[in-house]
C-alpha cells in the first residue's frame, strides 16, 4: 500500500505521482504540474545550497532553504520570494524530516491550524520536509509576525527562560486579550505534551498581524510549526517532559503526586490564563477521540519502524496523563 508523502492516506491508482494524492498535492504546491523530486542529490544540493541558507533549527544543525518553483516546474533554492522552506534532515540527526512530518499531520488531525507541509526527494530518492510559507500574501508581500522571544524583548538564547504560563499571559497581552487566541496556544502545549516535543520553546510559537490591521495588537498565532517527535533521538539530550515548566511557580501538588503533568495541570493553567475549563476537557476528549486516526497516521508515515513504535508508544501512554483529573 502507498500512503501520500502529503496527507498519509492512501494513493489510487489514478494519482498522477504514485507517491501523492491529487487534491493533497494541489493544496501544497497549488498545481499538480510542480515536481516532487529535486534535480539536486543531497551532496550537490549541500554544495550548492550553502549561499541560500536560511538559518538552523534542531541543535542549531538544521539547514532551512527558501524555495520556489521555476519555469520548468522544478523546486529550486532562491535568495528571495521562495514560497516554500526546505529543511533536510541533519546527519546528527537522521529522518528528521519524516518526524517532523509526521507530528506536523497529528496537529492538523487535531484540528490545530498547522502549516501545510509534505515531503518530496532529494535525486538520489532521499526524502526531505517542505512546509508551505505562511507569511505571506498572494501579491508577494509579507506579513507581519513576531515570534514570543521578540516579544518578551530577549535574546535568541532564552528562549527556554520563561514559563508557558508566562508566555500565555504574553500572547494575551500581545493580542488585547483575545481568548481563543490564548486557547488556541494551550492545545498546542497540550499537543507537544501528547507526541513528546520537548522542543516547543519561545521562538516555535509566533504572531500574525492579519494584513488589514493597523493596530498594534496581534490577531492570531501562526500555523503551527516546528513539531518533532523529539523523544525519538536518542541524541537529543533532552528527556523533559515540555521545553518549558508549566507553570510560572513551580509543580503543582498533582504534579508532585504523580510525578508527571496531568489534565489536573493543564486545568490549572487555563484557569491561571482565564479561559473556562470546558474547552480544555473538550480539548483532551477529542485527542482521545482521534487516538485511532492518529495512530494511523504514524503507522502511514515514512518514518522508521522503530520510531513509529516510539511515537506511538508516547500517545498512548500521554493520553492517559492528559485524561487525568478530566
Amino acid at each position: 500500500m502507498t500512503y501520500c508523502k502529503i496527507s498519509l492516506k492512501n494513493v489510487p491508482m489514478s494519482a498522477k505521482y504514485p507517491d501523492y494524492q491529487n487534491a493533497a498535492f494541489k493544496s501544497l504546491f497549488s498545481s499538480l504540474k510542480v515536481k516532487p523530486t529535486l534535480a539536486l542529490s543531497r551532496a550537490a544540493f549541500k554544495q550548492e545550497s550553502v549561499k541560500y541558507s536560511a538559518g538552523s533549527s534542531i541543535s542549531g544543525v538544521q539547514q532551512k532553504l527558501s524555495m520556489a518553483v521555476n519555469d520548468q516546474h522544478e523546486l529550486v533554492p532562491v535568495s528571495e520570494g521562495g514560497h516554500y522552506i526546505l529543511k533536510p534532515s541533519p546527519e546528527e540527526f537522521p529522518n528528521v524530516s519524516e518526524n517532523e512530518h509526521t507530528a506536523m499531520l497529528t496537529s492538523a488531525l487535531l484540528d490545530i491550524p498547522t502549516a501545510q507541509c509534505g515531503l518530496v526527494s532529494f535525486a538520489d530518492n532521499e526524502l526531505v520536509y517542505i512546509t508551505r510559507r505562511f507569511d505571506r500574501v498572494a501579491n508577494g508581500r509579507k506579513l507581519h509576525q513576531e515570534d514570543l522571544v521578540q516579544g518578551f524583548a530577549m535574546q535568541s538564547d532564552d528562549k527556554y527562560s520563561r514559563s508557558y504560563e508566562e508566555a500565555g499571559e504574553l500572547v494575551s497581552k500581545m493580542t488585547n486579550g483575545k481568548q481563543a487566541v490564548v486557547l488556541d496556544y494551550l492545545h498546542r502545549i497540550m499537543h507537544a505534551y501528547l507526541i513528546g516535543n520537548d522542543d516547543m520553546h519561545l521562538k516555535n510559537t509566533s504572531l500574525q498581524r492579519a494584513r488589514e490591521n493597523t493596530s498594534p495588537f496581534y490577531d492570531r498565532l501562526t500555523p503551527n510549526y516546528d513539531s518533532l517527535f523529539t523523544g525519538i533521538f536518542e541524541n537529543h539530550g533532552a528527556g523533559s517532559f515540555l521545553a518549558l515548566d508549566l507553570l510560572s511557580d513551580g509543580f503543582s501538588e498533582q504534579y508532585e503526586h504523580y510525578g508527571f503533568y496531568t489534565g489536573h495541570d493543564f486545568l490549572n493553567l487555563a484557569e491561571r490564563l482565564q479561559i473556562r475549563d470546558k474547552p480544555i476537557r473538550s480539548f483532551a476528549r477529542k485527542i482521545e477521540n482521534k487516538m485511532p486516526a492518529l495512530l494511523t497516521a504514524i503507522a502511514n508515515s515514512y518514518m522508521p519502524d522503530e520510531a513509529k513504535a516510539t511515537a506511538s508508544d508516547m500517545l498512548l501512554d500521554r493520553l492517559p496523563a492528559l485524561l487525568i483529573g478530566i
